[in-house]
């Protein structure tokens, strides 16, 4: 009985041994591995990193080199390109090189570092950590006030980019009823003014034929004149002429009357029509066939014919007189009619209304042209990624600014970014794309560099409260890096590992608290 009992509590005291052998060799094996990597230590066959060799889980942390890059030693210093990580509750976790381990030094705030027993370090990652945890919880205040700024400025820009759409979509409808109405008007302005300019040719061709005529009418003067001097010689009229010799012969007397083929025999009346005759350039019968004396002549006495207008004849002393209108009038009313008849002359132009057609066509040309002008740079704007929410929308017309030493650096997301000197302006790059899932914006293509590249900056963005343009500097020739903060970056996600972040810090019951080892 008293064996079986011995036997029994032999037993017990080897089991827990074995337990408490096992849980320790689980938590040295696992030492300095990382949290996010634990899982890829528990199958029994574990590969390499760089896929080289293959080992059990049991040589993990055997202190012998399998793999040569270090994947089988994280929590020793037997592979020369071991990482170890040190979990530091309460304090930030750090990697080391695994050449640290149980080295005699006290590298890690947590002593995890040095678990040999041969140095024994105190756990000082919680007052190390007061500082870290501090500025934690201050930049997870920024994220938190951040976020909800961010959320409001998304959906302004939501409501913004559907603005923008509608009326692009109006300005479209406009443009097309516009541009009809202008062709119309065009055609309007087109047809005035080839009307004026028919008017105005027919002015100009009725001055000139005017002042055409008028030169003939003085030409035919001086002819008349110098012919009625000569027939009168020749016919034996008077010498002298009476004063006014254009309009009429006031002495017919001594023509002879015998019937001759000359005009000696005219009577007085038809004498007065030859005259007349020769201002006018009509024909007389007597011109066109021989002067009968017995077809013409009345009786010889002073008589009217019949049908003869009293208003041509002076019956006191039988002068013929021409009271007819003019050569010049009888020519200008000719080629009135004339013109009437061909339609050179047309309806005068309605002034006002030919001005309002072109007031009409100027505005809606003017007004087209604003037009299609918005709706190029609203098509040119909405073609950009605004990222995932359309969260940089209100960033496409502005630009952001800072100062360093003696340049000014002006960056315009979309645009273009610059680096201004005086009145010196050096392009760093034109917008090419963001980059990093937003996280960062890119400008290429800037002015090049002497014997070098073209310039070139990238933007990173960080949350902060108000959009600012920070750091700029030039870690190499030509390529700009610059850090911008804005409320469009602070972000929901990163806010909850933040908060995760800070949580793990307070959590002093994980593994790798110092005393526990």
């Amino acid at each position: 009985m008293k064996v079986n009992i011995l036997f029994l509590l032999f037993s017990l005291l080897v089991t827990n041994f074995s337990l408490i052998s096992s849980t320790k060799s689980s938590i040295i094996s696992l030492l300095g591995v990382a949290p996010q990597d634990e899982n890829y230590y528990k199958t029994e066959t574990i590969k390499c990193r760089n896929g080289s060799k293959k080992f059990a889980r049991v040589q993990l942390n055997d202190d012998f080199c399998d793999c040569p890059d270090g994947t089988d030693e994280p929590g020793t210093s037997a592979c020369p390109h071991g990482k170890f990580y040190c979990m530091n509750v309460g304090h930030l976790p750090v990697s080391l090189h695994s050449s640290k381990v149980n080295d005699g030094i006290c590298d890690c705030c947590d002593g995890s570092d040095e678990y040999d027993g041969e140095v024994k370090c105190p756990n000082t990652c919680w007052e190390a950590g007061k500082v870290t945890r501090d500025k934690l919880k201050k930049k997870i205040d920024i994220y938190k006030e951040g976020v909800t700024i961010r959320k409001k400025e998304v959906e302004q820009a939501k409501q913004a980019i559907a603005k923008d759409k509608e009326e692009l979509s109006k300005l479209k409808n406009n443009e097309k009823s516009l541009r009809g109405l202008v062709k119309n008007l065009k055609a309007r302005k087109e047809q005035i003014e080839k009307a004026e300019e028919k008017e105005r040719l027919a002015k100009e061709k009725e001055e000139m034929m005017k002042m055409a005529a008028e030169d003939k009418s003085d030409d035919e003067h001086k002819e008349s004149s110098s012919s009625t001097t000569s027939d009168s010689e020749n016919n034996g009229l008077s010498d002298e002429p009476s004063v006014d010799q254009k309009d009429e012969y006031e002495n017919t007397e001594g023509l002879p009357t015998d019937g001759s083929e000359s005009t000696e025999g005219l009577l007085r009346e038809d004498l007065g029509r030859l005259v007349a005759s020769r201002w006018t350039g009509e024909k007389t019968e007597h011109q066109v066939e021989e002067v009968s004396p017995n077809k013409d002549n009345y009786g010889g006495n002073n008589e009217i014919p019949e049908g003869t207008d009293d208003k041509d004849h002076d019956n006191s002393d039988g002068v013929t007189i021409l009271n007819g209108p003019s050569l010049l009038e009888k020519i200008q009313d000719a080629a009135q009619n004339l013109f009437q008849a061909i339609n050179l002359f047309p309806a005068p132009l309605d002034k006002l209304d030919a001005n309002r057609v072109r007031k009409d066509y100027e505005d809606s040309t003017t007004r087209l042209s604003d037009i299609q002008e918005r709706i190029a740079s609203l098509t040119e704007k909405l073609k950009h990624d605004f990222g995932m929410e359309k969260e940089f929308y209100f960033y496409y017309d502005q630009c952001f600014e800072t100062k360093q030493d003696k340049y000014v650096y002006k960056v315009c997301p979309f645009k273009d970014a610059s680096q201004e000197e005086g009145y010196h302006i050096t392009q760093l790059g034109q917008w090419e794309k963001f980059e990093n899932s937003y996280g960062s914006m890119l400008f290429s293509n800037g002015d090049g560099c002497w014997n070098g590249p073209d310039r070139s900056l990238k933007v990173k963005l960080r949350c902060g409260l108000k959009t600012e343009l920070t750091d700029v500097k030039e870690p190499s020739r030509c390529e700009y890096v610059a850090l911008m903060s804005t409320p469009i970056h602070c972000l929901e996600g990163k806010l909850e590992e933040l908060e995760r972040k800070l949580e793990s810090m307070y959590n002093e019951q994980l593994q790798g608290g110092h005393d526990e080892l």
